[in-house]
């Protein structure tokens, strides 16, 4: 993996057409995105291996180092109690399987820190998954919102979470917000409580522990509009800031490529 001095550098691997597709207006403004770790490589349908292989990670993402930790994790399953663990995270147990809900929909991981599952499970999701069934506490969620830069941990990484996360949603609902409220429901969203409704508001579980609240505002009487997304107070017992920027960024990056398919 390359490390950039500069968008630039991105830039001139770029096709240059401006063709939009991944959502930003230019070639060079989505050079900016991932330089800042705003967007990985691959939000380009139109880039080569080579590129998005040189560039994989940006200026801000975990790259290499992800994968490394993702075949750590993977080879620390096969000392993993799955009794144990189904236990403590609410999940069950099938056979050699250890089986959660993400976004409602059953994840199944083996002992060789295997997926069965109908979801694409890349770095963004596995580390965090794999994460919280090692090490996650199952404490439940207590229904109170903070912001991720209140966690701990979060503050020093909040810029990068709201660029990669609250700043592109709030791109995809500000476009269509009518497309954006149907696509978040389709990842088994619930309702949030009256005192947090907004003009779309709804609680996406990651995991069954580690629910997040999006909320977005149409701009209206001179206000812009505005998206935020808070996350339960245990999630701290649950999972690390790092984890949550990782889920995060993979949520919003399955967003923006459902937006292209149905936009």
């Amino acid at each position: 993996m390359s490390r950039p001095k500069n968008a630039m550098e991105i830039f001139k691997h770029l096709e240059k057409s401006n063709c939009r597709e991944c959502g930003e207006t230019s070639c060079l403004a989505f050079a900016g995105a991932v330089f800042t770790g705003a967007k990985p490589i691959s939000a380009c349908p139109r880039t080569d291996e080579a590129t998005r292989v040189l560039f994989q990670g940006g200026e801000g993402e975990t790259g290499d180092n992800g994968d490394i930790c993702f075949t750590e994790l993977k080879k620390n399953m096969a000392t993993c109690d799955f009794a144990e663990a189904a236990q403590r995270i609410g999940a069950e147990v099938s056979g050699e399987t250890l089986v959660l809900k993400v976004f409602g929909k059953d994840v199944g991981v083996d002992h060789e820190g295997r997926f069965y599952t109908d979801l694409h499970v890349n770095p963004y999701f596995g580390v965090p998954l794999l994460e919280h069934i090692l090490h996650g506490k199952g404490v439940q969620p207590k229904g109170e919102w903070v912001s991720y830069r209140d966690i701990p941990g979060g503050r020093e990484q909040y810029n990068l979470f709201h660029r990669r996360c609250e700043v592109n949603l709030k791109r995809l609902a500000d476009k269509r917000s009518d497309l954006f409220d149907d696509l978040v429901h389709l990842f088994d969203a619930t309702p949030v409580e009256p005192q947090f409704q907004s003009d779309i508001s709804v609680i996406l579980h990651f995991f069954p522990t580690v629910p997040m609240m999006i909320c977005y505002w149409n701009d209206e009487d001179g206000f812009d509009s505005a998206l935020n997304i808070y996350c339960d107070n245990s999630t701290m017992d649950n999972m690390d800031a790092h984890c949550l920027l990782h889920l995060g960024s993979g949520f919003t990056y399955m967003m923006e490529k459902l937006a292209l398919r149905h936009g």
